[in-house]
């Protein structure tokens, strides 16, 4: 649809120079809506439905603003701006961009980026769109009246009078117009300015916007700052826009962004954009525009951060895999030598150190991927001394004699229900928070307390009512404004030197915390210190920890069960069936889903099936089950893997999940729960 009544030819030159308005929505019911807003201003409306159309128009036409939808099939909103942008006869025609879903900031910049003047959301508020066309159009009609005007004074240069009169007039509209467009560039987050090739283009002055939006500061100062720009910009990028500057004097363009410290101590990201043009008095001169990128730059650096910790994260979880995969072998092969009663004391001292060894490096593991947060949380009562007592070879390693470290947690603490591997990782990540805070050496004192939160305080802390363990990690150092307390939880926000911090820190300690059913709570004033407050969640069961550790402890025999072992790992599928005959279980083995899957066939009497989670083929572990229990419902399941991603497998029947490496009194107990769960 075209809704132009123009004639495309014939027409009166000066016709040409009416304050059209292009109107490009796919949506025909949205262009009618479009022209009965803007009908009574009295201004041509073109419409058209694609960007192929608009890009004719402007060919063939003048326009005073163009309303432009962003999403439209073939060429959308963004690139036909582009293209309108990169001609020279319409790059100055000013660019309304229309979208009823583009509303995040990523979009509202490449739509600024693309040329627009101003972003409108759909539902339009018909006043203020008219009034932002008017204000265009009139700017354009002005123009042309201007020129019109200039054309004339040009003919009546004889007529001294009547020249001046009309150059009065000429001033008076100039003045009107510039107060206009002054008007909406201060609606606009940009500077303009212009800088004097005599002091080799280090000052700016700058002549619209307003630049105290831009850095910060009372407007008062703003002139002083310009007249020092280039000692204001940060030190490290000053070599950078001085090498730009002497680039532009040879091609007649700048762009280049750098951040700038304004008068408040806050430090902004600014693009800068200018072109150097010969002055009236035939001095070069720059004039170009700044812009505020600081909210683009940090959402670069949020991606850049988000992007590292994903890459760690499938860095951990396939060092997990193929680590766990080894130590199975290793752990397996000495749990079954340390069995024989036969060994000498020397050599089963020696053995003993190995399967410590052994069983450091499976912890690293399970620390490694705890930071990572690429396993699922496996909550389970712990006590907090037993836990803290093993981590203070660890502080000591990482915050070094500089930092006095106490912990104080009495014994009649409440058990809590956490996940270890995770609570660990976030008492060492505030541990280093709180050496980083005292780099001259300090105090950090880890303490705890079984607490009681009623209704009152559940509501100030953001808890559920009731029991908690609150366990206080304090140091002495920098500490904290009240501003930085209230974005010290912000993902990304970080008070550290570029390079030196994530900003992921607290933020996933209280993610963490938060998803144990727990909480956090920051105490902190500069110069005095900091304590976080975590308020760890009391366990319901008191004695399933040691339950559990004492059942891992008692020998089973299973005499006669026949189990399918699945495993892509010769070394470790070999370990596995060594320890289950040494249970006195009867053992088929397949390296892949589809020799299990013949395997179950070939041996009907297969009760258990004990099978990695992944492994290479179509069918993995989980998919294997769910074929097997379908063929067989009374068939259990014990799943293994050195690396769980995401939740443990959710089979259609009983199963357990037995994490590697794992030793032979691990593997009975999987065997001994997974039995217990068969139906009657």
């Amino acid at each position: 649809m075209d809704h132009d009544m123009l004639q495309e030819s014939g027409h009166d030159p000066d016709d040409r120079k009416v304050a059209r308005i292009l109107a490009v929505d796919d949506d025909e019911g949205n262009l009618l809506a479009l022209e009965g807003i803007l009908s009574d201003l009295g201004h041509p409306i073109v419409c058209v439905t694609s960007g192929e159309d608009a890009l004719r128009q402007v060919l063939r036409n003048e326009f005073a603003v163009i309303l432009l939808d962003v999403r439209m099939p073939g060429i959308d909103g963004y690139e036909t701006a582009e293209l309108i942008r990169s001609r020279s006869r319409s790059r100055s025609i000013p660019i309304i961009f229309l979208s009823g879903v583009d509303k995040d900031p990523a979009n509202l910049f490449r739509g600024y980026s693309a040329g627009a003047v101003d972003y409108v959301f759909k539902p339009v508020e018909p006043t203020a769109l008219r009034s932002k066309v008017s204000i265009f159009a009139d700017l354009y009609n002005q123009a042309q009246e201007i020129r019109r005007q200039a054309e004339h004074e040009k003919r009546l240069m004889a007529e001294n009078l009547r020249v001046k009169a009309r150059q009065m007039e000429v001033v008076e509209a100039l003045d009107r117009t510039r107060m206009q467009q002054s008007l909406v560039i201060d609606t606009l987050p940009i500077a303009l300015f212009s800088a004097s090739s005599r002091d080799g283009y280090r000052s700016r002055t700058f002549v619209g916007g307003k630049l105290e939006r831009l850095i910060g500061g009372p407007a008062g100062q703003m002139e002083t700052i310009g007249a020092n720009w280039i000692e204001n910009v940060y030190e490290a990028d000053r070599d950078r826009l001085s090498e730009a500057i002497e680039l532009a004097v040879k091609t007649g363009r700048l762009e280049i962004e750098y951040q700038f410290d304004g008068p408040g101590g806050e430090r902004r990201w600014l693009f800068e954009r200018a072109a150097i043009r010969q002055g009236d008095d035939n001095t070069p001169e720059m004039y170009g525009i700044l812009s505020d990128i600081t909210n683009q730059k940090r959402l670069e650096e949020q991606l850049v951060h988000a992007q590292k910790m994903e890459a760690v994260g499938q860095m951990s979880g396939g060092i997990a895999h193929d680590f766990n995969n080894m130590l199975s072998v290793i752990i397996g092969s000495l749990d079954r030598v340390l069995e024989k009663d036969e060994l000498g004391n020397k050599t089963r001292r020696r053995l003993d150190l190995a399967m410590q060894a052994a069983n450091s490096c499976a912890d690293l593991t399970k620390r490694l991927l705890g930071f990572a947060r690429r396993q699922a949380l496996d909550p389970r009562p712990i006590r907090l001394n037993e836990e803290l007592a093993r981590s203070e070879g660890l502080f000591e390693r990482l915050l070094g004699s500089a930092v006095i470290t106490r912990i104080d947690c009495p014994g009649d603490l409440w058990p809590v229900y956490l996940d270890p591997s995770q609570f660990e990782a976030a008492v060492v990540n505030l541990a280093v928070n709180a050496r980083d805070a005292m780099p001259d050496g300090g105090k950090l004192s880890i303490t705890g307390e079984n607490v009681t939160v009623d209704a009152a305080g559940a509501e100030a802390l953001n808890l559920a009512p009731g029991e908690y363990v609150r366990l206080a990690v304090k140091d002495t150092g920098i500490g904290m404004d009240e501003a930085t307390q209230k974005k010290a939880l912000e993902p990304f926000f970080t008070t550290k030197d570029p390079g030196k911090g994530t900003g992921l820190g607290l933020s996933s300690i209280y993610g963490f915390l938060r998803q144990s059913g727990g909480g956090l709570k920051i105490d902190s004033q500069p110069g005095q210190g900091t304590t976080m407050n975590l308020f760890l969640p009391r366990s319901p069961e008191t004695g399933a920890a040691k339950k559990s550790e004492k059942a891992g402890s008692v020998p089973r025999r299973f005499n006669g069960l026949r189990i399918l072992v699945v495993e892509d790992n010769d070394e470790v599928r070999e370990v596995a069936q060594s320890m289950l005959e040494g249970l006195g279980c009867q053992v088929e083995t397949a390296a892949n889903g589809d020799l299990a899957l013949a395997a179950f066939t070939r041996h009907s009497d297969i009760k258990v099936l004990f099978t990695d989670c992944v492994m290479p083929g179509e069918v993995d572990g989980v998919k294997l089950a769910d074929l097997l229990t379908d063929k067989d419902d009374d068939l259990a399941v014990i799943f293994t893997s050195g690396y769980r991603g995401s939740e443990a497998p959710a089979p259609k029947h009983r199963s357990v999940f037995l994490r590697k490496p794992y030793t032979s009194a691990q593997l009975a107990e999987a065997l001994a729960k997974v039995q217990e769960q068969r139906p009657g």
